[in-house]
């Protein structure tokens, strides 16, 4: 009988135990961010610093984490974006750090790894790293029109698109925008006006082999 006492208190203290970090979680948990669909202007909505969350301690503290660590990476985008920080920067190396941990225990998080894109384009666009969480970006969520304008900026301003799996998932999201989802046309006009020589030849040859009076307008 003291035996199943045991067990019983064990249990309460145990839930008791859940409730407790879940209602603490929740209190430190910020709103879910989308992901920005302007690569030109990136930023987070949220000022100060992120806490961090134990994704040991509850089963949606790896979703929380998840989102906790693309606000940080966000912030550190912006920053360095307008000047106000370098790559060489605490927050900066706190943030792809960050990211990284995250990854390793939520590898199938698609936004992460493009906000890893993003962080090591920063420092260096040639990074292996840029390429291989660009293509873990594509893998992960292949038609999530979300990423697409962020997706074709990042490739289209890199030597990546001379890589024959990049450059058929980028035409892919190239040309799931003009036949599905035509409001994101502009970001494809926005992609190749920041794109390299290499980038402007492989968005005006994908746009012209759908519809070339649209493709006339890129150089417009």
């Amino acid at each position: 009988m003291s035996r199943i006492r045991i067990l019983l208190m064990a249990l309460a203290l145990t839930i008791g135990s859940y409730v407790f970090v879940s209602a603490v979680m929740a209190m430190t948990a910020l709103e879910p961010v989308p992901f920005p669909s302007d690569a030109a202007k990136i930023s987070s909505p949220w000022v100060g610093d992120v806490p961090s969350v134990s994704a040991m301690l509850s089963p949606f503290g790896s979703e929380q984490e998840s989102n906790h660590a693309l606000i940080s990476a966000l912030q550190a985008i912006e920053a360095n974006r307008k000047k106000q920080t370098t790559v060489q920067s605490d927050q900066y190396v706190e943030a792809i750090g960050r990211v990284r941990r995250t990854l390793s225990i939520s590898p199938h998080n698609p936004e992460l790894w493009l906000a890893l894109a993003l962080l090591q384009a920063q420092r260096d666009p040639h990074d292996p790293v840029v390429f291989e969480a660009l293509k873990m970006t594509y893998f992960t969520a292949p038609s999530d029109a979300r990423l697409m304008p962020v997706r074709l900026d990042v490739a289209g301003r890199s030597d990546m698109l001379a890589d024959p799996d990049i450059s058929d998932l980028a035409r892919s999201d190239v040309r799931l925008i003009m036949t599905r989802r035509p409001e994101l046309k502009p970001a494809i006009v926005s992609a190749f006006r920041r794109a390299s020589d290499r980038g402007k030849a492989f968005l005006q040859d994908a746009v012209q082999s759908i519809d070339p009076a649209f493709a006339q307008t890129l150089r417009g």
